[in-house]
């Protein structure tokens, strides 16, 4: 019996290492792949830069905003959206139920008239209680609705957008003024784009007036900056490593545009979809696949969306629950990918990565590193492989995350404090020895609840004002 525990500790022990060895050498590839890519767009920008677009091929768009008690900050995030740097765009805020009186601030701020207009989709009109314009600016439409989610809103919001392009962002983001102008490049650049999206930066700790970033500064808390490691980690080596090798899985909901005529074939938003986001962009991708179209699915890095994200680890591990329970709906409906060469890349490299490592990995994370410091003090393990293991799991873990800070603050050099970047780098060492394991029991925390609850309750995070 004995032998057999020490087998099987052994053989468990082993897996895991290399488990996280094929996982960062995995992060590795993708962080050089982003790099060459990062370099490749800031030479397009350098001929681009003093070269206008001609307004005859700058594409028109219509903002798509979901408001949910968004009271502290709604007035603001419209007038910023309303002065975004462009020639032909629109801005439609579909309130869904909110309760906190977002719907009248909009209604005394923008001069709204309910007027007499109803959905193009009939089955969307059940749920609308008003359609309002704004008399101080026609490019403004206020959609009032029972609530219903925010995929729901988002194809009501749809359903009532006049341009062959929209941009979904939520209520509580900051756009950039130049991050429209910069993203839809993306479609005029290359035509056979059907979806793109940008970067999602953190507005924590910054100085924020008129809907605009006027001071960047890296937030105090040190749950924020771990978060600020987390998104630059995630949207640099993650997203444009994997654009490059036409695997993008996942544009995120706070800021994406979609090519409208392709988002009517997957059918909008899944309303049963936890993560409406990535459901969303699968769906897409298995289309581009299966009617053999020559599209693609893109990533910008310089426009830019900034967010608030959560002040707390209570606050956070909400989130992140619900992310994962998002992630894991993804994975199970749509496991025809898994391994299938039908879909290339997708289906060969970039589900497989997505089920094998973002989903199962907190599980293998949550179980891995107490497995092995018990095989270590019942003497299964020895001290070199114990350093090994640790080496190859945190260590190297915590100088990928270096590295992305360092090629982030080399490109787009966005934080003027000199002592900023060494403020994250020790930020990357908490997000790595203590923050990390906890994330884990999150994430396991969500997995296991969808596998025996379901889809489960949304989760509110509480908004602050800017």
């Amino acid at each position: 019996m004995e032998n057999l525990i020490h087998n099987s500790l052994v053989i468990a022990d082993s897996l895991f290492f290399w488990y996280f060895v094929v996982l960062n050498v995995f992060y590795l590839v993708l962080l050089a792949i982003a790099a060459l890519a990062v370099s490749d767009y800031r030479n397009r920008m350098r001929v681009q830069r003093g070269v206008s677009v001609p307004e005859e091929y700058q594409k028109p768009f219509s903002i798509l905003v979901p408001a949910y008690n968004e009271a502290l900050q709604i007035v603001e995030s419209v007038n910023a959206l309303l002065a975004l740097e462009y020639p032909e765009h629109e801005v439609i805020i579909c309130n869904d139920g909110s309760t906190d009186g977002t719907l009248q601030l909009l209604i005394d701020a923008f001069e709204l008239e309910k007027v007499n207009i109803q959905s193009p989709v009939p089955e969307y009109q059940k749920t609308i209680r008003g359609v309002y314009y704004s008399r101080k600016d026609y490019r403004l439409v206020v959609i009032d609705k029972a609530n219903s989610g925010k995929a729901a809103t988002l194809n009501v919001s749809e359903s009532f957008s006049r341009y062959p392009y929209v941009c979904s962002i939520d209520a509580d983001s900051l756009l950039s003024s130049d991050s429209m102008k910069q993203l839809m490049q993306e479609f005029v650049v290359a035509p056979m784009t059907v979806a793109a999206g940008g970067i999602i930066r953190l507005s924590n700790g910054s100085v924020i007036k008129d809907g605009r970033i006027v001071e960047l500064k890296i937030p105090e808390a040190t749950v924020e900056r771990i978060q600020v490691v987390e998104y630059f980690r995630s949207f640099l080596f993650g997203r444009i490593g994997m654009e490059r090798m036409n695997v993008l899985m996942i544009i995120s909901g706070a800021f994406g545009v979609f090519r409208r005529d392709i988002l009517h074939k997957v059918h909008g938003w899944m309303t049963s979809a936890i993560g409406e986001d990535m459901e969303l962009v699968i769906s897409m991708q298995r289309l581009i696949h299966d009617q053999k179209l020559k599209s693609r699915i893109g990533f910008a890095p310089y426009p830019v969306c900034w967010t608030q994200a959560p002040d707390s680890f209570k606050a956070l591990g909400v989130q992140r629950d619900r992310w994962q329970r998002a992630l894991v709906q993804s994975m199970f409906s749509n496991m025809g990918l898994f391994f299938n060469p039908r879909y290339g890349a997708l289906g060969m490299l970039g589900f497989p990565y997505f089920f094998m490592f973002e989903m199962m990995g907190a599980l293998v994370e949550f179980i891995g590193y107490p497995l092995i410091i018990i095989s270590f003090i019942l003497g299964y393990v020895n001290f070199p492989f114990l350093l090994l293991f640790l080496s190859i799991s945190l260590v190297w873990g915590m100088c990928i995350s270096t590295l992305s800070l360092v090629l982030a603050e080399q490109s787009f050099r966005r934080y003027s404090s000199p002592g900023s970047v060494r403020n994250l780098v020790i930020a990357a060492f908490f997000e790595n020895f203590g923050y990390r394991q906890m994330h884990a029991y999150w994430r396991v925390k969500g997995m296991v609840k969808y596998i025996f609850k379901g889809r489960g309750e949304w989760g509110r995070i509480e908004r602050r004002k800017y």
